[in-house]
């Protein structure tokens, strides 16, 4: 298409029809592009969903407007200008087109400030405190991801605690959610493709995101900011119950019952304990038995067979000393394969001691420790417990 008609005095003039219709074409091209985001998007799930997709469809849009301008007047170029047959010498030399310098400055820059305030706006808007929020404390660690509850109807009162985490974020439709973040080491970065929310967890910072869930389900939470050698297994879920009470009913009811009367079992609590992730250890270990499948850190798949025979070539009392004191001193025994330093160490102060005989410190009770040694005793060939009784366990617990 050529969009230059010869005038006197052999200047070069433009036909503002063919311009025009170069326009028409350059505009329709990027809204089609611009209607393909749809198919790019996984399905939407909050209340933000809208006003993100718009923005990207504008953006997508203006993207699309510069594409098909570009790669049309790389075209146009070859055809009007290619030389043609018979012709050796270089092509016509053109210096300089103030007018044309002009537009292609200040179209990009209009372009820029309406970008940046547009998408400052939707920003602004997601993040504005709404009327009733659930407000959940949310800490990431390596691996994992940790959210900290409250008991709305406040029974946790008359318990040694005020709440408990788990590591799945639980909410329902409708229900505004704020997540303060803080991150226990290095950075990490919240995404939630379908509720369209990421968020930095800086070190040092409390950062926080802001969402509605609209749509009942369960969403996948990842990791997007490099954070080590488990990152890719750094993921968790968002469950979204439909209603308030399938949410108390299905998970805040059945918390508080499990603090208010927990039970005495040691081997459930230790299962419980790790089925939900109360503690930093599956985005590292791999643990069959309640989906674990880390890749930092030794596998505990038959850990108690293996605790028994390096008790015996440690000297140590049993497998239950040797699993007691891994967790509570990580750095005493290393696995060959693996490097110190990098586990953290689970101690018995709730404040944090002046040396960290690990990457970071972490509280577990003596109660706790006991029952997830107990489990992971269990651990066998034969199913049979590599340590010793109740007794045995909590003696080899409360001498490290």
């Amino acid at each position: 298409m050529d969009l230059s008609s010869k005038s006197g005095g052999g200047r070069t003039g433009y036909n503002p029809v063919l311009i025009i219709l170069g326009t028409v074409v350059v505009l329709v091209g990027g809204y089609l592009i611009s209607l393909l985001s749809p198919s790019l998007f996984p399905l939407a799930a909050s209340a933000e969903a809208g006003p993100i997709d718009q923005l990207f469809r504008v953006m997508l849009f203006l993207g699309g407007v510069v594409f098909v301008l570009v790669e049309g007047l790389i075209i146009l170029s070859i055809v009007r200008f290619r030389a043609r047959k018979g012709e050796a010498g270089d092509g016509a030399n053109f210096n300089g087109n103030v007018t044309l310098e002009v537009i292609w400055t200040a179209i990009p820059a209009v372009v820029v400030v309406f970008i940046t305030l547009y998408s400052y706006q939707v920003w602004v808007d997601i993040q504005a405190p709404k009327d009733d929020e659930l407000v959940i404390e949310t800490e990431g660690l390596r691996f994992v991801w940790s959210f900290s509850y409250t008991d709305p109807l406040n029974r946790l009162a008359e318990a040694d605690t005020q709440n408990f985490t788990d590591s799945v974020l639980h909410t329902y439709v409708g229900r505004p959610v704020r997540l303060k973040m803080e991150t226990r080491d290095v950075n990490h970065a919240f995404w939630v493709p379908t509720m369209r929310i990421k968020q930095d967890l800086l070190a040092g910072r409390q950062t926080e995101v802001a969402f509605t869930p609209t749509e009942a389900g369960r969403y996948r939470i990842v990791c997007t900011e490099l954070c080590g050698g488990g990152h890719g297994a750094m993921y968790s879920y968002i469950q979204v119950y439909a209603t308030e009470q399938e949410w108390m009913e299905r998970f805040i009811d059945v918390r508080v019952e499990r603090i208010l009367n927990p039970p005495t079992d040691p081997l459930t609590v230790g299962f419980n304990l790790l089925n939900e992730n109360a503690y930093p250890c599956s985005g590292c270990h791999v643990l069959e038995s309640v989906n674990w499948a880390g890749v930092t850190g030794p596998t505990l798949n038959g850990i108690g067979d293996t605790a028994a025979r390096r008790a015996s070539a440690n000297g140590l009392g049993g497998a239950e000393e040797y699993i007691a004191q891994a967790i509570r001193h990580p750095n005493a025994y290393i696995v060959p394969g693996y490097n110190s330093g990098v586990m953290p160490q689970f101690g018995a102060e709730q404040d944090e001691p002046d040396a960290v005989d690990g990457a970071y410190y972490v509280y577990m009770s003596d109660d706790s420790l006991t029952a997830i040694v107990t489990y992971l005793c269990l651990q066998t060939a034969t199913g049979e417990s590599a340590c010793g009784d109740e007794a045995a366990i909590r003696a080899a617990v409360e001498a490290q």
